[in-house]
């Protein structure tokens, strides 16, 4: 599947990010959108010496509350965004661009570049349509995130809203031990992305922790159900305790 097959298919997202993409990619994504050449920004050049910094990123977030000029859409392109990763304010920005992203304007569309995602925050990666070259010619593949990623990434989502129903129901979709396993594996991957930038690093490190005894009991506890169900209650509780 490729750019071009995801628009025939009306599945066109608002956010794209072309990983391994070069400036044909860009272009055809521009095209699809019927974006005005003025009305595209590339905001890598905004930033002084092309370095994404907060402040300025700002101005750019705060531009999209602008209605295009020439057009209907606007169209935001972050080249080499996984460069946001390498500095210091890197993972700030990234954050800053969340609510940008997910919740946009009708008017605003997202083109993102980066040679590859390993940088990039998870909850950045769940908001985007990951598109990736492949060695095998197949240049513009879907990077789909496995369903214990999008699992793992809903519960986060959940316990940053503080909504345990919508815990639940993300556990409810876990049938089996394998399925667990996979998705607190998942879990701890994200929790260790999002630790370097928490407000209140020790109630990552509870959730861990927690999140880790279960991993232990899954060889070991003969009722899959029961595990789930206590896993979902346990996190939740020492989430909003901590």
């Amino acid at each position: 599947m490729n750019i071009q097959s995801l628009y025939d298919g009306g599945r066109f997202p608002h956010a794209v990010l072309l990983s391994g993409g070069d400036s044909d990619d860009v272009k055809r994504v521009l095209e699809l959108h019927q974006c005005a050449p003025a009305d595209t920004v590339y905001v890598k050049e905004l930033m002084p010496d092309e370095a994404y910094k907060i402040a300025p990123l700002r101005e750019v977030i705060a531009s999209g509350n602008l209605r295009p000029q020439f057009g209907e859409t606007r169209v935001f392109v972050f080249n080499d965004f996984d460069m946001m990763g390498e500095s210091y304010h890197g993972e700030q920005c990234q954050n800053a661009l969340l609510k940008f992203i997910e919740e946009p304007h009708e008017f605003n569309r997202f083109v993102i570049t980066a040679g590859s995602t390993a940088k990039i925050l998870p909850t950045i990666l769940s908001r985007v349509v990951v598109i990736r070259e492949k060695e095998n010619g197949d240049n513009n593949a879907v990077d789909k995130p496995t369903d214990s990623e999008i699992i793992a990434s809903a519960i986060i989502s959940a316990l940053a809203k503080k909504n345990e129903y919508a815990l639940a129901t993300e556990f409810a979709r876990i049938k089996d031990r394998q399925a667990l396993a996979a998705v607190l594996q998942a879990l701890i991957q994200k929790l260790s992305v999002i630790m370097r930038t928490a407000k209140n690093p020790a109630r990552v490190i509870s959730v861990t922790d927690i999140i880790q005894k279960y991993i232990r009991r899954l060889e070991v506890n003969p009722n899959i159900q029961i595990t789930i169900t206590s896993c979902a209650a346990d996190i939740y509780t020492t989430f909003i305790e901590s």
